[in-house]
């Protein structure tokens, strides 16, 4: 995989992303400026203490201690303040990069919310938790760099080079010169890193989506035989993420041992030209020491600003495959019409609905209707009622509107769902209880557990209702497993009730259940319940 974005554009995506916090980042540039003027200044004071002292010692000129001292004294403030400057910006952009990213993450949770399943998919969930977890935290760092230390990198190398030319134009030309080759090594290295860069983190994104999709189905590969399957799929991954990784730390590398070598020569010969005009009496001795000092300026952000360009490639990097989620497409417009739950009467109308082996398709539920729904298909019809997926032709209709025009979080609210492939949250049994009706009272969770019958097993768990549950339910069988299930559908206070055929609920529990509500019972035969109100065989239309 390659770029899919310019660094123009990437670099507008920043923007826009920071755009909120422009005054605070404003404040940090400024402030930056300053601490670097005040850190390039402090040399000049101290190359006029080194004259006095000099000509005091050398010409038995006039020298006035008070005097150097409070220049002294002056310089030391100047470094304290400028360097307190320094960790005021640090603690700016801290702020802004943790409240940009929980925007960013805020953003994500959103457009995740509303991809479709069919776009789900085929992007692995691994490799979208990559991007979540590993690129997000990429550009969390990058935001926090890219005022604390890129810039205050490129205005200390600039000051420096300006002050430098203010006080002698030949000498400077020894920082000016190697300027030039820099650039063009770090452009190079850049373009060809950023792309194997991201390569390298797509690899990454499909290993996690590999062992997020069959570790949990480990047992049925050992079953199959299929282990060895898996073994080479990895390695021929690792293979390609070991090239990939290669060829981004070799470009990326080889600009450290360079910026070396730069500042290396920089200081053979500003040591040898500067020394031979003291010599010459072109420059006196504190000019030469200032400017020694102006090269340990330049030294250490020319040297720094290396690493600081491998983060903002990997920062681009990241944010590239970040925007690819947001291109997903959505299974919910933009236009779409919130469903106010309250005036919901729960009257389904299936009209002309074709999808698989389901053709023309018409039925009509009405409010307060148990639902007894047989034959192979009947899954795929929930899916379509649910909007996980869109019938071929036709419609559905809710209380005679097409649902397909809703949003999905305000549609699917309306809903109390327990299938046969339930899914329990890691967490505590109240939080899975509650995880439709976040706002529903104790005393109706403890109410809804007891007329199911787990109220009591619950209780003995050594937490209660705080204990700790996995997908495996734990120390709860099955059963009571799917129980929990059931009161988490019944808790959210569903206007439509949809269950998979519960045979560990009694008849009368169940018939109980779905008096009040329109109610979708999905049972293997149409003589699984005696109180349906309508029957429909899908393997006979």
């Amino acid at each position: 995989m390659v770029e899919r974005y310019s660094t123009v554009t990437l670099l507008k995506e920043y923007w826009n992303l920071l755009s909120e916090f422009k005054g605070k980042i404003i404040l940090a540039v400024i402030l930056t400026l300053l601490s670097v003027g005040l850190l390039v200044y402090a040399p000049k004071l101290l190359g006029r203490v080194v004259n006095s002292v000099l000509h005091f010692y050398l010409e038995n000129k006039p020298f006035y201690i008070h005097e150097s001292f409070d220049e002294l004294l002056l310089i030391s403030l100047i470094y304290i303040f400028g360097y307190l400057l320094k960790m005021a910006v640090v603690q700016i952009m801290a702020k802004v990069c943790e409240k940009a990213t929980a925007n960013l993450k805020y953003s994500l949770n959103e457009k995740l919310n509303c991809i479709s399943p069919t776009s789900l998919n085929r992007e692995v969930s691994g490799n979208l938790l990559a991007r979540l977890n590993n690129d997000v935290a990429n550009i969390r760092s990058f935001i926090n760099k890219v005022v604390t230390v890129l810039l205050s990198d490129f205005f200390m190398i600039i000051a420096v080079i300006l002050a430098a030319i203010s006080m002698d134009a030949q000498l400077s030309l020894i920082f000016i010169t190697v300027l030039p080759i820099y650039i063009i090594i770090v452009y190079v290295a850049h373009k060809i890193t950023m792309d194997n860069y991201k390569s390298y983190q797509d690899i990454l994104g499909h290993q996690m989506g590999v062992i997020g999709v069959f570790l949990p189905n480990r047992v049925m590969m050992n079953l199959f035989n299929s282990v060895g399957f898996l073994d080479e799929y990895f390695e021929s991954l690792t293979s390609q993420q070991k090239e990939a990784f290669i060829k981004s730390r070799l470009y990326s590398d080889i600009t450290n041992p360079i910026s070396w070598f730069l500042t290396y020569v920089i200081q053979v010969l500003l040591y040898v030209v500067a020394g031979y005009m003291v010599i010459e009496g072109t420059i006196s001795l504190g000019e030469f020491s200032t400017f020694v000092l102006y090269l340990q300026l330049f030294k250490k952000p020319f040297l720094s600003l290396t690493n600081t360009l491998n983060s903002l490639r990997i920062g681009f990097s990241s944010l590239n495959r970040v925007l690819e989620i947001f291109e997903l497409p959505n299974d919910d417009n933009s236009n779409s019409i919130v469903l106010d739950r309250d005036r919901v009467v729960g009257e389904i109308e299936f009209r002309d609905v074709s999808y698989n082996n389901i053709s023309n398709f018409n039925f009509k539920i009405q409010h307060g209707e148990t639902i007894n729904l047989v034959g192979e298909m009947k899954d795929c019809l929930i899916d379509l009622l649910l909007l996980f997926n869109r019938p071929d032709n036709g419609k559905i209709l809710l209380d005679g509107e097409d649902i397909s025009g809703y949003s999905l979080n305000s549609y699917r609210c309306i809903f109390g769902v327990s299938l046969e492939d339930d899914w329990i949250v890691t967490g505590s049994i109240i939080d899975n209880l509650s995880y439709g009706n976040v706002d529903a009272e104790m005393e109706e969770i403890v109410e809804t557990c007891k007329f199911l019958g787990i109220h009591e097993l619950i209780e003995k768990s050594p937490d209660g209702y705080d204990s700790y549950l996995v997908e495996d339910y734990h120390n709860f069988s099955d059963g009571e497993g799917k129980l929990i299930c059931v009161a988490r559908a019944l808790i959210a206070n569903p206007k439509i009730l949809i269950l998979n055929y519960p045979n560990y609920l009694s008849v009368e529990k169940l018939k109980t259940i779905c008096e009040g509500k329109t109610a979708i019972i999905l049972t293997p035969d149409e003589t699984s319940i005696d109180f349906a109100d309508k029957t429909i065989n899908l393997d006979n239309i």
